[in-house]
């Protein structure tokens, strides 16, 4: 996906503690690694992808979000919520999902 690409560009060393921070800490991640997500959220909006994607995809993100602080310790629980959400992204980047529509905006 071009914006899960554009962070990893933009923000790698971010995105690198971040990982390092989750792998660390399975049981306690979403409190310990806090900071180091704002860090990774504060660099990725920067871009104007990222932001679009903000904007638009704001209810299916925030689903997502809420169900891994529901469920800290077994966030595979939260797939359908990030499938929306890469959905919507998906939608917003113009890349199509497999199975899915040609976004009408391009």
């Amino acid at each position: 996906m071009e914006a899960l690409a554009v962070t990893a560009r933009l923000c790698g060393p971010q995105l690198e503690r971040y990982g390092r921070c989750v792998a660390a800490s399975p049981g306690s991640w979403h409190q310990d690694c806090h900071q180091l997500s704002l860090s990774v959220t504060e660099c990725a909006s920067a871009h104007p992808l990222v932001r679009r994607i903000r904007r638009d995809c704001s209810d299916s993100f925030g689903a997502f979000e809420r169900c891994l602080r529901e469920r800290p310790r077994s966030a595979t629980e939260c797939g359908p919520q990030v499938r929306e959400f890469l959905t919507c992204a998906q939608s917003v980047t113009g890349d199509t999902p497999a199975g899915g529509t040609e976004n009408p905006r391009n």
